[in-house]
């Protein structure tokens, strides 16, 4: 039989009838920041040591979205790292793509990233602590990590990860398009890769020209910061081998012919998330990882979206765990329990009833609504199912509330 993981929970509720049991100037105890850290003392004693440099890693959110978690959150995690003796850390990685910002993605770019961050409310000041992106070292080139996995053999893990004693993976639990939730998987299977383990997780293949619409402009060479590219009987050709696969030649291509095929949602894409997330828990070590879950303004999209809509159930509290694993699960199970909110794309997509599975049903109306996207059909299971195999964790969890 396998043996369960041990998941803390603590309700967001803060009840009226505290209110007379409660002394007025310990009412602050029963805040969701306090709560956070009664789960981290419970769930992650002894991951930190007296002078372990701890990586916080976090989802920063991008431009003009408004339901990342709030900095005050991940104060309280950093504060709880020093009074430990470590030495936090607060981080985050690019995304995959050229390093030119775009109106809606800015996180490409060292730059633009920590004026994103700044703009959201997070800075050393807010954080009491460094803020460092765990790409700085190479914004294009991973820590390789064997996984052995059905789809990714190797993960390229972003190269802060390397130089860090611990890890406190802290991620905000909510729905995501791709990925069906938003949680542990994603945090570490996505959120701790470098650019170049990224493209694995969204691509099958390298990228390559189409000699056929390759105009031989020859704009591609140059763009290419690692000299991949050179031209061939007037077209471009890709060394696959020097190629890191930082996209900084696509937006050079005029034509367009440069490219690699998308993996498929579902079995394909979510599957790649939960293989990948075991890089970062092997490179770290799993001793010294501990993962927190905040099932708080679950929205439908990833926090890289301005477009998240509403919560689509009520804010149900912190979880954590040192199984990321079983931690993701709980959350499902804990937000499959919940009845949907009106007005919300839980009623758009009839899961309202306590007991419906909600986070799949809702991450096909995305794709139900965008052109050529009707097949597409995320599912956490997978990514769970995934993880597992790889033996990250197990979804078999004993829940200890708190």
């Amino acid at each position: 039989m396998t043996k369960k993981s041990v998941v803390y929970f603590h309700s967001a509720r803060a009840s009226s009838v505290l209110i007379p049991q409660v002394p007025v100037e310990q009412w602050y105890t029963h805040s969701l920041v306090c709560k956070l850290e009664v789960a981290c003392r419970r769930a992650l004693e002894g991951v930190v040591n007296p002078g372990d440099v701890v990586a916080i890693k976090v989802h920063l959110g991008e431009r003009y979205t408004a339901r990342h978690l709030r900095p005050t959150l991940v104060r309280q995690v950093v504060d709880l790292v020093r009074d430990w003796g470590g030495k936090p850390i607060v981080t985050d990685t690019l995304l995959r793509g050229s390093h030119r910002a775009t109106e809606t993605w800015t996180r490409r770019g060292m730059h633009e990233a920590l004026g994103t961050a700044a703009r959201n409310g997070f800075t050393p000041e807010t954080l009491g602590a460094p803020l460092i992106f765990a790409d700085y070292v190479n914004e294009r080139r991973g820590i390789p990590v064997e996984i052995g996995g059905q789809l990714i053999k190797r993960a390229y893990v972003a190269p802060l990860f390397g130089d860090v004693d611990a890890l406190i993976s802290l991620a905000h639990f909510k729905g995501h398009d791709c990925a069906s939730i938003g949680g542990q998987m994603k945090n570490l299977g996505v959120g701790c890769q470098a650019k170049q383990g990224k493209h694995w997780i969204h691509h099958e293949q390298p990228f390559r020209v189409d000699p056929e619409r390759c105009n031989g402009c020859g704009d591609c060479v140059p763009a290419c910061p690692e000299g991949a590219i050179c031209m061939e009987r007037e077209k471009a050709v890709i060394d696959e081998e020097a190629c890191v696969l930082c996209e900084e030649c696509l937006p050079a291509c005029p034509p367009g012919a440069i490219g690699a095929p998308f993996a498929p949602l579902g079995e394909g894409l979510c599957a790649r998330i939960g293989e990948a997330a075991a890089g970062v828990v092997r490179l770290v070590g799993p001793e010294k990882c501990g993962f927190v879950n905040l099932a708080v303004d679950i929205t439908p999209l990833c926090d890289c979206d301005p477009f998240t809509d509403v919560a689509f159930v009520q804010d149900i509290g912190v979880f954590a765990s040192r199984d990321p694993v079983a931690l993701d699960r709980a959350c499902v199970h804990a937000v499959t329990a919940a009845p949907g909110l009106p007005n919300s794309m839980a009623e758009e997509a009839g899961v309202m009833e306590p007991g419906s599975e909600k986070f799949n049903a809702i991450a096909r109306l995305r794709w139900l609504a965008t052109p050529g996207g009707e097949d597409q059909a995320p599912d956490w299971r997978v990514t769970l199912d995934a993880a597992e195999r790889v033996e990250l964790g197990t979804q078999q969890y004993e829940l200890i509330a708190l």
